[in-house]
């Protein structure tokens, strides 16, 4: 467990049995909330589930954040409002883009990076379930794992 500004904490549910995505999404939300401590209030303004699905591992995780932790589970759980569906390697490129605003404003899109992060999205080949009906909550999620300082 990882704690942050004013006691937000980053727990893992299944403990020291976390998957490897769980595990992965898991520390790179602690040490982002850890390293960014602006960003607390942007995992609090979260208020549906979020899950990240590994399609090389086909492992899952599910996020849950609240006001005054995250809970990162392992698999899906409840009924995700976004669901991202990528390779490890694709998980952590989308760790690489800067983000501003909160995600708000996803200038890391527009890198070279970015432009691959794109591109894999048009061929199907990295898909977020929930981008068009929830975008706010996917650029927010992309913006607190992302290890970039915007």
């Amino acid at each position: 467990m990882t704690t942050v500004e004013k006691g937000y904490a980053v727990t893992m549910y299944d403990g020291e049995d976390a998957n490897g995505v769980a595990g992965i999404v898991g520390m790179l939300l602690g040490q982002n909330l850890e390293n960014f401590p602006s960003r607390v209030k942007f995992a609090r303004r979260i208020s549906r589930p979020v899950s990240i699905y590994s399609t090389d591992t086909e492992t899952a995780c599910t996020i849950i954040f609240g006001s005054d932790e995250a809970v990162v589970y392992n698999d899906i759980v409840g009924k995700p409002a976004v669901t991202v569906m990528a390779t490890v390697d694709q998980i952590l490129d989308v760790s690489q883009l800067p983000m501003k605003a909160g995600g708000l404003l996803p200038v890391g899109f527009f890198t070279g990076r970015g432009m691959s992060v794109l591109g894999e999205i048009l061929k199907h080949k990295l898909v977020v379930k929930g981008l068009l009906t929830h975008t706010v909550t996917a650029l927010r999620t992309i913006a607190l794992v992302s290890v970039v300082d915007a």
